[in-house]
């Protein structure tokens, strides 16, 4: 019976499209964005993702999905001229109330505010906590003066330390505000159970945080500042018609700093890259789902390094929202998913925050309906609230340190890679004023160099155990010592160690000289021998079998430098 239902609506819907397409005026010119049911093959399933504003994926059935799509105005055209069948999407309309003032908005949590509201909000937050909250400005002015406003807090709001920096923001599709009421609560839990609550007291001492609880205001209000709802009340889209979601640089393409963006896309970008967020995720309508890197890939394409972490933190978030509620965030099976397994996407937030600025981001889809009914929205909050702190949480986890020279003391900037393991841009960075750096990462043993320009690499070994922190500072050596003036400093550093293919031997002494090299098997047989000059040598080790070999380096027949390596 399903099978014969399927074929008679794809039927039905095939004639409608023809009926549909014979008349001008399918979509209502007036309306800035329409949303959709399309009816897609698997082979054009692709192409339609990548050229329009996909919203969900909803069921797949004889190679042919439904794709739920918000049109802007200016895509109609190019929409038509594919032949997709389609229906279109009635707006919900859900029973909304509006929150007039402060006291509206609080007393009972029961509301949306209205932008005035909001904003008032936000300067209340400051006024009231001025020694742990500070409201700044991601962008003072949208095409529709509105702005994009950020809630910083922290028990020193001047200087961050060693802190790791995070970032939460929501409805950057402003057709899906309940995350934009949950970060509202959000702000005002933190700042009112700071002195009560330890793990909110853990959160505000030791983490630097970052709250924007709207990132597309003009699409939230596009119709009135008082009022919001399904689209086209509220907008998918920014006041100029464009998908935020779909504006960020590309993974794996080039990346320019200067756009061209879409105002509000630049302001963000300008943000993070002052700010070197170790942890961010942005909140989304529409499905309840974790949703991590990539966007662009699928996990058969290629995977993020940190892969099993992405999952283990995902998992964890979902399943603590299964104790409050144990049908919410139940979305494809699990309520996790890696991106582009779900449908894949360029140019989202996510993907550009993790590829360019060393940030682990996620998306957080986190309401089946886009705009829920006022009197149903403090369950929400109710759901999310565990998971959401405890997320935050998960940046202060992994290992972590500064990075110092060895000679002044003083921070600098850093490469931290973790050998056999970082790929696409996974590594990070240690930033100043202060030299630190964050590494979130599942439990595990790594070979982790450190590296940065005019200093000598060093590799060091650390042990990670889930859900906590390990410190491991270090201290590089500047290429003008000389060795001789190096104290505890060897006079080689050899890396990656664990290695599977490629040693890479660096050379301390001054003045530049060739050394002979030696390399043992654990037996004391002699497996290879060249010169290695001073600077960096690299030497192919892939078709070694796995095990533990001895390294010399010899200067006049005397060894001045021995060491064991691990080829895995």
């Amino acid at each position: 019976m399903k099978k014969i239902l399927s074929f008679f609506l794809l039927i039905f819907c095939v004639s409608l499209l023809s009926a549909q397409s014979g008349r001008p005026g399918i979509f209502d010119p007036d309306r800035s964005e329409t949303y959709i049911n399309a009816y897609v093959s698997s082979d054009m399933l692709k192409q339609v993702c990548h050229n329009f504003s996909v919203d969900n994926i909803i069921a797949a059935e004889h190679n042919c999905y439904t794709v739920r799509i918000c049109l802007s105005h200016n895509q109609y055209d190019e929409f038509l001229a594919l032949g997709i069948p389609f229906t279109f999407v009635s707006p919900l309309r859900a029973n909304v109330r509006m929150a007039h003032n402060y006291a509206q908005l609080t007393n009972a949590w029961d509301r949306y505010p209205t932008y005035g509201t909001y904003t008032a909000l936000m300067d209340t937050f400051q006024r009231r906590f001025p020694n742990i909250c500070k409201i700044d400005t991601i962008l003072g002015h949208t095409d529709a003066n509105h702005k994009l406003l950020v809630a910083h807090i922290s028990n020193n709001l001047q200087d961050k330390g060693d802190k790791p920096s995070f970032f939460y923001t929501s409805t950057m599709h402003g057709d899906e505000p309940v995350g934009y009421y949950v970060m509202l609560r959000l702000i005002d839990d933190l700042l009112n159970n700071y002195e009560s609550n330890s793990q909110v007291q853990n959160i505000i001492d030791n983490v630097d945080l970052w709250i924007c609880p709207l990132e597309n205001p003009d699409g939230t209000y596009r119709n009135h500042n008082d009022s919001l709802n399904e689209s086209p009340y509220s907008t998918r889209h920014n006041y100029s018609d464009i998908d935020l979601n779909r504006s960020y640089p590309i993974a794996g393409e080039s990346f320019n700093e200067n756009g061209p963006y879409p105002d509000e896309v630049q302001a963000m970008l300008n943000f993070s890259q002052a700010h070197h967020f170790t942890m961010s995720a942005n909140f989304h309508g529409g499905a309840e789902v974790f949703n991590y890197p990539w966007d662009t890939w699928s996990s058969y394409q290629r995977t993020h390094a940190d892969d099993d972490w992405w999952q283990y933190v995902g998992n964890n978030f979902a399943s603590t929202c299964h104790d409050q509620n144990f049908f919410y965030m139940r979305d494809l099976y699990t309520g996790v998913t890696e991106g582009a397994d779900w449908y894949s996407i360029t140019g989202s937030r996510q993907d550009c925050h993790n590829y360019f600025l060393g940030c682990r981001e996620v998306t957080i889809e986190v309401s089946s309906d886009k705009v829920v009914s006022s009197s149903n929205l403090y369950k929400y909050w109710n759901y999310l609230r565990p998971s959401l702190l405890n997320y935050i949480e998960e940046s202060l986890n992994g290992f972590r340190g500064v990075v110092l020279d060895s000679i002044t003391g003083q921070p600098i900037e850093a490469t931290i890679f973790i050998n056999n393991h970082d790929k696409y841009n996974s590594q990070v960075q240690s930033h100043l004023p202060a030299g630190d750096y964050h590494r979130p990462i599942k439990a595990g043993t790594y070979s982790v160099t450190y590296s940065a320009e005019n200093y000598y690499p060093k590799t060091i070994t650390v042990n990670v155990a889930d859900g906590e922190c390990i410190v491991k500072n270090v201290q590089l050596v500047p290429t003008y010592v000389g060795i001789n003036e190096i104290h505890d400093t060897p006079a080689f550093v050899i890396y990656p160690n664990p290695t599977h293919g490629y040693l890479y031997i660096t050379s301390m002494m001054d003045p530049p000289k060739q050394f002979d090299f030696f390399m043992y098997d654990y037996s004391g047989r002699l497996i290879h021998q060249t010169k290695v000059d001073s600077g960096t040598s690299s030497l192919n080790i892939s078709s070694l079998p796995a095990g533990i070999y001895i390294i010399d380096i010899m200067d006049n027949g005397s060894v001045i430098y021995s060491t064991k390596i691990i080829k895995e």
